[in-house]
């Protein structure tokens, strides 16, 4: 199997980390790490010592990703994103124009892992924007 760059290539670190993360690594892709770390006189304690340390990372980040899924926005930042919410839409479909990237925040709620409040971010845009046409046809339409 052919790895690019070649593991024998790869620095100290950089495989002390494949040999550490099972989840993002093949396990024939550790096992050629750990025999290069070896061959270099690492210590099999040392990737062991590491091993332990990633898995404890792991374990932490995903009781994060749980703390996050299930957290909410207050009564008032909700307000304040209804409120805002076609503003927010017009800046961002006028800085498509002018090719500048204003974001809403929802990719970065996504990808952290915030469900609820994708949820809650998202539906207070819709129901702002829903709320100000509303608003707007019954003005002109008197």
């Amino acid at each position: 199997m052919d790895f690019h760059p070649p593991i024998h290539s790869r620095s100290t670190e950089e495989l002390l980390k494949m040999a550490a993360d099972a989840a993002s690594w093949q396990p024939e892709a550790r096992a050629l790490a750990r025999m290069e770390l070896d061959k270099r006189g690492i210590p099999a304690e040392d990737v062991k010592d590491r091993e332990v340390a990633f898995s404890a990372a792991s374990i932490a980040l995903e009781a994060l990703h749980e703390q996050h899924a299930r957290e909410s926005y207050t009564f008032g930042k909700m307000a304040e994103i209804f409120l805002s919410a076609p503003f927010l839409l017009v800046v961002k479909v006028l800085s498509w124009k002018i090719h500048l990237n204003f974001k809403l925040g929802l990719t970065e709620l996504d990808r952290r892992n915030y469900k609820r409040k994708y949820r809650q971010h998202m539906a207070m845009l819709i129901l702002g924007t829903a709320f100000y046409r509303v608003v707007l046809v019954a003005l002109f339409s008197i």
